[in-house]
């Protein structure tokens, strides 16, 4: 697996009692990438939706027997949106919504992730 470079947006959530947990996210504008996470190690992925190649394909169908590039595990079972859910320090789940309001392109920054097939 390959890493990646996309422009997304840094957000802070609030999970179980703590405050300013870092998360990134991207706004479905232009080129639609998604992130995704390992829910195992935490791990951030990302995947181009509008690659014609993924059109009528769930996303555990396009990583099919894909491991995580950091932990191994199957990420057909542990692949979870992000950060809609993203792992905390202590191994729990915790959830972010970024909302629908579109930062500047000046708060943007880019990222350098793991890319999903």
């Amino acid at each position: 697996m390959k890493r990646g470079k996309i422009r997304c947006y840094r957000g802070y959530a609030h999970a179980f009692g703590r405050w300013n947990i870092e998360v990134f996210y991207t706004m479905p504008d232009g080129h639609h990438m998604k992130l995704f996470t390992c829910i195992e190690c935490g791990a951030i992925l990302f995947m181009d939706m509008d690659n014609p190649a993924l059109a009528r394909q769930t996303v555990q169908e396009t990583v099919g027997d894909e491991v995580c590039p950091e932990c191994g595990r199957l990420l057909r079972n542990s692949l979870r949106e992000y950060p809609e859910n993203f792992l905390t320090e202590d191994g729990r789940i915790g959830h972010f919504d970024p909302g629908r309001h579109y930062p500047p392109d000046s708060e943007s920054l880019f990222k350098e992730i793991w890319q999903l097939p």
